[in-house]
């Protein structure tokens, strides 16, 4: 549980024990310029608070992913960023942006109490790091595995306060082989999150467990081949969360800015997507706007009639739009089609499928889309298309964010990853 002090008394943070603090110490529908020009004039700098070593979110050369958003949304107002530098630490917020330094804070969990958040921009998870050629597959706290391995998780804050993983391992009697690393470091040293991915690379440790976001950054840049795994847990309550919705945070009073800056995010959603993708954050749909429950089911009887993305069962589409194949129902009209799968492949990155089912299709969180064996029901086109549109389990449904016809390219792009046998191809 996180606390701040207010009057000499500790104050319990509603946030997750771990996220709140370390986002803080990580982590168009309305006129672009309407807060611009309600607070003067329109060539104001946009004022962002930041920590200055704290990649892969921000630094003081800029290049953190929420640098590279922050410069996204400015553009958007017309104006130039203009950072106040400060050290996430507790307090960060209080002599910040509370203070008056800035307008902005980015990262932030988006049911954190202390300050107004727009809508979420992106949404990730906990996750494995761990040698691409280690003889195991992590993707459980209940792996018996992690007992006989020695596991790296972060340390938060001064007090050394347990994240999330460290207490899932703790509940499972896992606590002789945990190695704990401070998320602070050595601040005098270039991005301290960054080392226990270091420890992994340098076979220190045997895997590490942490913020996505840290994970997919640092995993990139080491000299082996390391994998991140999203994290499954089937037993996380509204006290031990993996999964969080991250959005910005204004000052309590600052509602017209909180509208401009939810109208420039979605404005500007595949641009933002595109960066999250580059610095490797492994991604996840988001919520419907009130809930940020990860492990939400939307499960699916089998015997329930699937849905089209029109509402309509899908034994009522129209039978002119189906060709029939070898007694197969054959709709998707980009199989094949080399610039088709190319947008589809786009698609693939920028709504985050790879997070689950991992960049080629290899399998992770989500079922392995390369092999013959379909998870859910069989691998013909309609049935991949309800899928996509209507969601199925803890997939989420795309219907609304994404055309027919997109879904159709993705699905194309997934097809281009089949590694079976091509006689059973069902398609």
């Amino acid at each position: 549980m996180l606390n701040r002090t207010e009057g000499g008394r500790r104050v319990a943070l509603p946030a997750p024990p771990c996220l709140a603090l370390l986002l803080l110490l990580s982590a168009s529908l309305f006129p672009a310029a309407a807060w611009a020009t309600e607070k003067s004039e329109a060539t104001k700098p946009f004022r962002v608070c930041a920590d200055p070593n704290n990649l892969p979110f921000s630094n003081q050369q800029q290049e953190g992913f929420e640098n590279k958003i922050a410069e996204v949304l400015a553009r958007g107002l017309g104006q130039a960023v203009a950072y106040t530098w400060w050290p996430q630490r507790r307090g960060f917020l209080r002599s910040t942006l509370n203070a008056g330094k800035c307008d902005v804070v980015m990262g932030l969990p988006a049911d954190i109490d202390m300050v107004l958040t727009t809508q979420p921009y992106y949404r990730s998870i906990y996750a494995f790091v761990y040698p691409a050629d280690a003889p195991y597959d992590l993707s459980s706290f209940d792996d018996p595995i992690l007992k006989e391995l020695k596991v790296g998780v972060h340390l938060i804050g001064d007090d050394y306060t347990n994240s999330p993983p460290a207490h899932a391992l703790s509940k499972r009697g896992i606590v002789d082989n945990v190695v704990g690393y401070s998320v602070f470091g050595n601040y005098a040293d270039p991005s301290p999150p960054g080392k226990i991915i270091e420890a992994v690379a340098n076979n220190e440790i045997d895997a590490a467990i942490v913020w996505g976001p840290i994970g997919g950054y640092f995993a990139q840049r080491q000299a082996v081949s390391l994998r991140v795994v999203p994290v499954v847990s089937e037993d996380e309550s509204s006290s031990l969360l993996l999964a969080y919705d991250i959005a910005l945070g204004v000052r309590k009073s600052d509602e017209a800015l909180k509208d401009t800056l939810n109208g420039l995010l979605t404005q500007h959603t595949e641009e933002i997507q595109q960066i999250l993708v580059d610095y490797g954050v492994p991604g996840m749909a988001l919520q419907p706007a009130g809930s940020h429950d990860p492990q939400q089911d939307t499960a699916v009887s089998d015997t329930q009639p699937l849905q089209a993305s029109n509402g309509q069962p899908t034994e009522a589409r129209d039978k002119a739009e189906q060709e029939v194949t070898n007694g197969l129902v054959k709709l998707n009209p980009y199989t094949g089609n080399p610039a088709a799968i190319s947008e589809g492949e786009e698609l693939y990155k920028l709504l985050n499928c790879y997070s689950c089912h991992g960049l080629r299709g290899g399998g992770g969180m989500g079922p392995d889309l390369t092999d013959e064996e379909w998870k859910e029901g069989t691998g013909d086109d309609t049935r991949v298309m309800d899928q996509v549109m209507t969601g199925r389990n803890k997939m989420p449904g795309y219907d609304g964010v994404i055309t027919e016809e997109e879904a159709w390219k993705v699905i194309a792009y997934v097809r281009t990853l089949y590694k079976g046998n091509p006689s059973t191809i069902e398609w």
